[in-house]
């Protein structure tokens, strides 16, 4: 009777680390990675706002320029790597939302402070 028991047991653990493996491992990579993108976007908000106040004289081409720049940088830093593509996308999604707030009349101003990554610290 003990060695049946055992067996059952010896099963249900199987099945719970094989479930583990399959559905729960990818679930938790999956999060950090939209935590890290999220993350990455505010990042690259602030980084618009700045190059918008700081090189609001100089042409789109070199305010972008100045944005791919610094997010390349910091995210070398922090040992995320994305995709040109996908950094880019981030920049034009951080540039519309600007000018939709612009156009609705709220006031954002960027500050000296760069956003917090996951562990809560800055820079």
């Amino acid at each position: 009777m003990n060695e049946i028991i055992f067996e059952i047991v010896k099963l249900v653990v199987m099945v719970a680390a094989l479930v583990i493996a399959r559905y729960l491992v990818p679930f938790v990579k999956n999060k950090i990675g939209a935590s890290k993108l999220e993350l990455i976007a505010q990042w690259a908000k602030y980084a618009v706002l700045k190059a918008q106040q700081v090189l609001w004289s100089e042409s789109g081409e070199d305010r972008k320029a100045y944005v791919t720049e610094f997010l390349k940088k910091l995210l070398i830093e922090k040992n995320i790597s994305i995709s040109d593509e996908q950094l880019d996308i981030l920049i034009e999604a951080a540039v519309k939302q600007m000018k939709i707030a612009e156009n609705s009349g709220i006031t954002i101003e960027a500050t000296d402070a760069v956003p917090a990554d996951d562990k809560g610290t800055a820079e």
